[in-house]
């Protein structure tokens, strides 16, 4: 495997845990605030919480699966790293302010790593 791709998974798998750990913390607020009587809003938290997790399940199937070398892996890194950049991009510009930074290293890094044309030749065969 070459260091590019290590590089790239050792990312993903880090993205992986933290959007698990996002994503779980999310539902917590949400279900307190409905067990308190303030559920407004509730329902686009609580599908902002789904999505994080479907993300977070998606990278865990590709840190899984990428000893396969199958190329839809890497182009599911690609497009999820993306969608994860151009989200981290949207909240900085909306006044996210240094706390948005990681999300766009950390995609940028995994993104530089899964587009490489060593990682093209390795997840062709």
């Amino acid at each position: 495997m070459p260091k590019n791709v290590r590089l790239a998974l050792v990312g993903v798998w880090v993205q992986a845990v933290l959007n698990l750990a996002a994503g779980f913390l999310l539902l917590a607020v949400v279900n307190d605030a409905v067990d308190h009587g303030d559920d407004e809003g509730v329902g686009l938290l609580r599908f902002v919480a789904v999505l994080t997790l479907l993300v977070a399940g998606a990278l865990l199937l590709c840190g899984v699966f990428a000893g396969t070398r199958a190329n839809g892996i890497r182009v599911t890194i690609i497009v999820v790293e993306a969608l994860s950049l151009l989200s981290s991009v949207v909240g900085l510009l909306q006044g996210g302010g240094v706390g948005v930074l990681p999300g766009i290293v950390l995609p940028l890094v995994v993104l530089r790593g899964a587009a490489s044309a060593e990682a093209r030749n390795w997840f062709d065969r």
